[in-house]
């Protein structure tokens, strides 16, 4: 004869079943490297709606360009009991302690956009940052196939800043090693900002009496600052210059021909991509791949998307279309 279930077993059971139903609300901290940047003030909002229409509850910070300042504010998102960290580095080599303090309280972390080296990191969502390097190089050769050249890089502490010369250099090399193209200088700017890209410019046109035929440029906030010191010299829209981000300001450029390129990355793919990633690592599931990328410490799983080159022939058909920017606005 079968027993009847005791009333505590049913309540056990009950209880169960109320838990299956309701899924955790999973805890995000979105830690970031400044958003000064209009950049990632796109990234920000894209993210969080997604995250939030995920259900997840998204906290973010901004280090505005500071590493100190980044890890105390991923310890504060530690010790607020966060399940997954969103790391947009401004130093990605320095963050392998605090990471470890995190997996130790059980968080995963995922890397946005820019790798995170020598740490136990569980997924890394960026472009093809070679691939950028690659088309910023590709459309300045087209512009100018020889000539003086001035590299100007990004960030000296942002992985992705090494992974676009290397895209860069990989076009460059060649035509410089046959003579056609000769660089004149090379500099990194510090924290991206255009005030230094400015000053970086500034010194370059006069270190060589002006005869600059294209700079490549790594980002677009690097470009206006570089296209301030042209102007000034009578030489913005004669000098061919490149960058990345589809900034508002950078197409404005690109459409009045101060400015030759930009490389678009859908930020809302990106965004939207990397909500529906942390949201799952936080249930405790893998998040699909389609590369493995070695950060120093590991193979770390990635999602990869494709950049875009804008110039002035397609920008409606891609910023504008995707809704990136309207077209009254430009």
């Amino acid at each position: 004869m079968k027993m009847k279930p005791t009333l505590l077993a049913l309540c056990a059971a009950l209880a169960l079943f109320s838990q299956a139903g309701q899924a955790k609300e999973v805890k995000i901290g979105m830690a970031i490297d400044d958003l000064r940047l209009e950049r990632w003030q796109k990234d920000r909002d894209i993210f969080v709606k997604k995250a939030e229409a995920l259900g997840a509850s998204v906290f973010v910070q901004s280090a505005n360009g500071n590493e100190e300042t980044q890890m105390s504010q991923i310890e504060n998102m530690i010790n607020r009991g966060v399940d997954v960290l969103v790391i947009i580095p401004y130093n990605g080599q320095v963050l392998s302690n605090v990471i470890a303090e995190a997996k130790q309280e059980g968080i995963k972390v995922l890397a946005y956009d820019r790798m995170i080296n020598n740490a136990d990191i569980d997924f890394y969502i960026s472009f093809d940052n070679e691939k950028v390097g690659e088309l910023q190089a590709q459309s300045m050769v087209k512009q100018v196939p020889q000539g003086n050249y001035f590299l100007m890089g990004g960030s000296p502490v942002d992985n992705n800043a090494r992974l676009f010369r290397a895209g860069q250099m990989k076009v460059l090399k060649p035509l410089i090693d046959q003579g056609k193209i000769k660089v004149v200088g090379d500099q990194w700017v510090d924290a991206w900002l255009p005030e230094n890209a400015l000053k970086i410019m500034e010194n370059a046109l006069t270190a060589n009496n002006n005869h600059i035929d294209a700079v490549v440029a790594s980002n677009d906030a690097t470009a206006g600052g570089a296209i301030q010191a042209l102007s000034a010299q009578g030489l913005a829209g004669k000098v061919a210059i490149s960058g990345q981000d589809a900034d508002l300001a950078a197409i404005k450029r690109i459409e009045s021909g101060t400015q030759t390129m930009t490389v678009y990355k859908p930020i809302s793919k990106l965004a939207d991509a990397a909500a529906k990633i942390a949201v799952e690592l936080g249930e405790g599931k893998q998040p699909e791949s389609n590369a493995t990328l070695s950060n120093g410490k590991k193979e770390v799983p990635a999602w990869l998307l494709t950049p875009i080159p804008v110039d002035k022939s397609n920008i409606d058909s891609t910023v504008v279309a995707d809704g990136f920017h309207k077209k009254s606005d430009l």
